[in-house]
């Protein structure tokens, strides 16, 4: 029962760990502040790039916020519907996320990211994410504009 509960942590803090994106702070304090706003999206936006890429819906929701809207696609669970309706029809279908070029702008606790270039089946697109930093410190999407589809 001991080994079920310690590794049922394990797993909790590495999911933790991976949805906040670990980052350490340079200066030696223990009062860490977490990771820093760019780290932060980058985190974010790794969560979002390895769902489309996996066409895993749990990681693309962890990316996203509750106040996620888009004026074609709807609220997060609306959007995470159409996500899921285009895997199936194969529309994503090898999906490519790159945000090499990507510029982070950070304004206090929002932020905006652009271009982010996608590739898959139906062909490409460029895409602006705007992020907002949580409660909980997680920096999540809550909304995009997407070019070129």
């Amino acid at each position: 029962m001991r080994k079920t509960a310690f590794f049922s942590m394990c797993g909790a803090l590495v999911m933790a760990l991976a949805l906040a994106g670990c980052a350490t702070s340079g200066g030696g304090s223990t009062a860490a502040k977490g990771p820093s706003p760019e780290d932060g999206i980058k985190a974010s936006l790794d969560g979002w790039k390895a769902g489309m890429e996996g066409k895993d819906l749990a990681k693309l929701g962890a990316s996203m916020s509750d106040k996620f809207n888009h004026s074609e696609w709807g609220n997060k669970q609306q959007m995470l519907d159409f996500l899921k309706s285009q895997f199936d029809q194969g529309t994503l279908d090898g999906t490519k996320v790159d945000g090499s070029k990507a510029k982070i702008t950070v304004n206090g606790n929002t932020a905006t990211v652009y271009p982010v270039e996608m590739t898959a089946s139906f062909g490409t697109a460029t895409i602006e994410f705007k992020l907002e930093k949580e409660a909980d410190g997680v920096w999540r999407a809550t909304g995009i504009n997407v070019e070129g589809v």
